[in-house]
């Protein structure tokens, strides 16, 4: 029979951040290249151990410049990939569905994950665009007691 308290098969979606806006990128050529999320953003930290079982960013302002794709925001836990969520030719008030990964996607109490936005700008001033991110969010049972 499997785990039955009711409050780990809740899954809110959350908004964790807001505006997040990566900068301008530099002209790499056709190589990828990664824009670090502003040090003004930090994503929320678990109190307890939780999974990301989904991701959404709405898009407040579009990216501009050159850009050959795909760009992708990018959510981390350590240096793995919990999800990405393709933003690219996101328009404003788009709303754009991320995939996780779950061997990835658990995080333990008092940990918190990190993004980027990973992709190939091939000029200078290329604009990351601004972005709401939201998490579904699942707490897990603590497996060490």
């Amino acid at each position: 029979m499997g785990y039955s308290d009711q409050k780990y098969y809740d899954r809110p979606l959350v908004k964790v951040a807001s505006a997040i806006a990566f900068g301008t990128a530099t002209a790499a050529g056709t190589a990828s290249n990664s824009l670090a999320a502003p040090t003004s953003v930090s994503l929320p930290q678990f109190l307890r151990r939780t999974k990301i079982v989904g991701l959404e960013a709405v898009c407040i302002t579009a990216a501009g410049g050159t850009q050959v794709g795909p760009i992708n925001l990018t959510v981390l836990n350590g240096t793995s990939t919990v999800g990405t969520i393709a933003v690219q030719t996101a328009t404003v008030g788009q709303v754009a569905v991320g995939t996780t990964t779950a061997s990835n996607a658990t995080f333990a109490a008092n940990a918190s994950p990190t993004m980027a936005l990973i992709g190939t700008f091939t000029a200078s001033a290329a604009t990351s665009g601004t972005w709401d991110l939201y998490f579904q969010q699942q707490e897990q049972p603590d497996v060490s007691s």
